[in-house]
Parts: C-alpha cells; sequence; structure tokens
C-alpha cells in the first residue's frame, strides 16, 4: 500500500523538489513497466506528478490526494488509457477503491530480453542535447531504466545522475572528447555495478533464493573444482543472501557494499585454490575483480573416483538437503 500512501510521496515530493520527483518518476516506472513506450511512461508520469504538485501542497484538500488517485486509477481501467499496457489491468479493473489500486501498483513487465539503449558518440549525444536539453534528459532515463529494470533503483538513480552530469559538464567543455574520456573512466565503477546488479537481480528474480544459492554452488564448483564443499557452500549462501538483501533496497550503497564484501570472502577462500580466480583478486577495484569472476570458464575436471550419491536415509533426514547439495 506505500504506493499511495499521501504522507510518503508528498516528503519525497518537498523534499527532492519537482524535477528530481520528476525524474525518479520517470525511472520507476521505466524500470516497472520496462516493454512501454516513451509516450506511454510519459502520460503517466505526467499524471503522477501532477497529482503530487496539486495535493501536496499545504493548502490542498485532505480528500484531495485520495480523490485524484482513484481518478488516475479509473483512467488506467479506460479502454482508451494512454498509460503503459499490461494484461493484468483487466484484471485490477474489476475491483474498487483501494483494492483496484494496489493491484494497479503490484503490476510490472518481465524484463527486456535485449537492451534496446546504445550510447551515442559524444558530438552526437552534445547535439541532442543542446536541441532540447530536458527532452534529452528525459529519454535517456526512459531507455537507461528500460535497459536496465532490474537494477536496485539507488544504483539507477546513481547511475543515471552521474551521466547527466557528464553529458553537461562535457558539452560545455571546451575539449568534450578528452572530457568524455575522463568523465567515462571515473565512471566505470558505477557502469560495472549497475551492469552486474541488473544481471544478478534478474537472475534472482527468476530463480529465486533457494536457486540463487545452488546456481552460485554450481558455478564456484566449476571454477574452482579442487576447493571443498565446506569452502563454497558459505560463499553460495553469502551470495544469495546479498541479493535477497539489496535487489529490492532503497538503501544507497548496499549493493556496491554487500557485493564488495561478498568479492572478498571469495578471494579469502578460494583464490588459494585456483591461480586464474587468484589473478582476478589482484585488482584494485572489487567490483572489476567481481566482473572477472563471474566471466571465468569452468575449469578443466579433476580426476575424481566415481561419484557415490548420499543414501536415501540420509536424503530423507532432518538435513537431506545438505546432503543433496554437497
Amino acid at each position: 500500500g506505500k504506493d499511495y500512501v499521501r504522507d510518503k510521496v508528498c516528503q519525497e515530493y518537498r523534499t527532492m523538489g519537482k524535477e528530481d520527483f520528476r525524474a525518479l518518476t520517470i525511472i520507476m516506472n521505466s524500470k516497472k513497466f520496462s516493454n512501454a513506450t516513451f509516450e506511454e511512461i510519459s502520460h503517466l508520469v505526467r499524471e503522477i506528478v501532477s497529482l503530487a504538485e496539486t495535493c501536496c501542497s499545504d493548502s490542498a484538500d485532505p480528500s484531495c490526494y485520495d480523490d485524484g488517485s482513484s481518478a488516475l486509477s479509473e483512467k488506467s481501467c479506460e479502454a482508451s488509457s494512454p498509460f503503459p499496457h499490461h494484461d493484468g489491468t483487466s484484471g485490477c479493473c474489476v475491483h474498487v477503491g483501494l483494492e483496484r489500486k494496489l493491484c494497479l501498483a503490484a503490476l510490472q513487465h518481465p524484463p527486456r530480453e535485449l537492451p534496446r539503449y546504445a550510447e551515442p558518440s559524444g558530438d552526437e549525444v552534445c547535439a541532442d542535447f543542446a536541441k532540447d536539453p530536458k527532452g534529452f534528459a528525459d529519454r535517456f532515463l526512459y531507455e537507461f531504466a528500460s535497459d536496465n529494470s532490474q537494477a536496485p533503483l539507488p544504483v539507477l538513480l546513481g547511475s543515471a545522475r552521474s551521466f547527466l552530469s557528464m553529458v553537461s559538464t562535457c558539452c560545455m567543455s571546451p575539449a568534450p572528447t578528452t572530457c568524455f574520456l575522463k568523465e567515462k573512466l571515473q565512471r566505470k565503477t558505477l557502469s560495472l555495478l549497475t551492469l552486474l546488479s541488473n544481471r544478478a537481480c534478474s537472475r534472482f528474480t527468476a530463480y529465486g533464493k533457494d536457486k540463487m544459492k545452488f546456481s552460485y554452488l554450481t558455478t564456484l564448483a566449476q571454477k574452482t573444482p579442487s576447493a571443498s564443499f565446506e569452502e563454497i557452500f558459505p560463499l553460495a549462501e553469502d551470495a544469495a543472501e546479498v541479493f535477497a538483501q539489496c535487489c529490492d533496497s532503497v538503501a544507497e550503497d548496499c549493493m556496491q557494499k554487500k557485493l564488495s564484501e561478498h568479492t572478498a570472502k571469495v578471494c579469502s577462500a578460494l583464490a588459494p585454490r585456483n591461480e586464474r580466480l587468484a589473478d582476478c583478486c589482484k585488482g584494485k577495484n572489487v567490483l572489476q575483480n567481481y566482473f572477472c569472476i563471474t566471466a571465468l570458464q569452468p575449469a578443466e575436471a579433476p580426476q575424481l573416483p566415481p561419484l557415490q550419491p548420499p543414501a536415501s536415509e540420509r536424503l530423507c533426514s532432518e538435513d537431506g538437503a545438505l546432503h543433496a547439495l554437497r
């Protein structure tokens, strides 16, 4: 229900100011409806910002927000609605009042199968930016959030702001090309964090926590087959916990902090076991180290005695799931 609590929305609007609130609304709805058109997202954003602008003033009628959000849900249910299309909308529209609003708020598109946005060259960026700075920013926020819809909101917001700051700085610079090269180098960690978190959170959304743990157990075992189950299993549990905590978190540094801590644990436990993995751990940028580890191909299979599956009575015992994972 938090999407329709007036106090929460109005606090964000007052704290951020209209333009930052608008930018956040573009990102949140492009992330939520990743397969919508720019025009559909623009219609929705205009309505949400107008609702906040009208109903969050001190002089607004106490019923303004509830009435306005009800009108918005009515509009969503019209056959000619200009908002993003979702197959579940008609199912929500059989409800009324708060139940309908909550149902509509819970709708979201699956992530895009392939990214659509290709960052243009510096000259093209500056030409588009000069023509219409606000329109350029809106379009970028939409494309960026739609392509990275599974990345945590704080990561998307930080990365998008950083990109737009770079554009406004470099397009006014006497040497734009040099400026872009320098700024992109500084943005490398943030760009990598966006890529990694979007990829990992997409898997987490699809798999759930238990399957994510199994996935990590499998890939780490393939990369470092000489490591024991006791060394690898806690790392797989830790990875699943990182994404469980951070994929939906609004804490600003959750993903970067937790992923960095996880990478340090992987390097500490497995680098002595595997030369290739140890090479990945030598870099000074922890996120680049994590990217290097995830990109490692499986090692050659070692010569091991034939696998003896655990006995049925062990699989059916209290800790049977652990025996199965082993």
